[in-house]
């Protein structure tokens, strides 16, 4: 089986890329390396400098993935800087910037960039995973939960954090964003690549 190293010491997001590259003939490998967390105006520019650095690091084709969550009423923020406000004001702090703001739209904005092995970057964005931020913080702790971004964020559609849902109803959240994922997206890249590698057409897509 074909291999995809993905450059990440989120487990949650490498199982969500496993299932994705399985289902095209991929096996995913899991790698930290020490990457220096760049600081970028958007989350396509951190990811693609993660990218850059992991490459010259590594020397082999890989795959790095960068998200965060966008607040319309805060000009995007926290955006790339996401992982940075959890680490200092946490959500407590996010919900307390967005105290009286409207709208409490906001959405998980991904991107992913994978180098090949001439180090041309290839870069994938998602943006539709669109909600809204709860007035105030939910307990529940889930066991798979990417960050405790979880906890504030709602579902278009729903009443309730996506830390408060059930599992199954946590499932049929992510299957409707799940085809237009950077996870997607990046796996059905992979098929007409080798498709066109190979002068064959069809095989299966996420």
């Amino acid at each position: 089986m074909k291999k995809i190293t993905f450059v990440s010491t989120n487990r949650g997001k490498a199982k969500v890329l496993e299932k994705c590259l399985a289902a095209v003939g991929y096996e995913l490998e899991r790698l930290e390396l020490p990457i220096i967390e760049p600081q970028g105006s958007t989350l396509e520019a951190v990811a693609l400098d993660k990218a850059r650095q992991a490459f010259a690091y590594f020397e082999e084709p890989l795959v790095v993935e960068d998200s965060g969550l966008c607040v319309d009423s805060l000009a995007g923020f926290p955006g790339p800087v996401t992982k940075y406000m959890l680490e200092t004001i946490g959500v407590a702090g996010l919900l307390r910037l967005a105290h009286g703001q409207e709208p409490r739209t906001c959405r998980f904005v991904g991107a992913m960039v994978y180098v090949d092995e001439d180090g041309t970057p290839h870069t994938f964005v998602d943006r539709q995973a669109v909600g809204s931020l709860a007035l105030e913080a939910d307990s529940t702790r889930a066991p798979d939960a990417w960050s405790s971004v979880w906890n504030v964020f709602i579902p278009e559609g729903g009443t309730s954090p996506l830390s408060a849902l059930s599992p199954a109803e946590r499932d049929a959240v992510f299957g409707r964003w799940q085809h237009q994922s950077v996870y997607a997206q990046f796996a059905r890249w992979l098929v007409q690549r080798d498709e066109a590698a190979t002068g064959k057409r069809g095989g299966g897509v996420p």
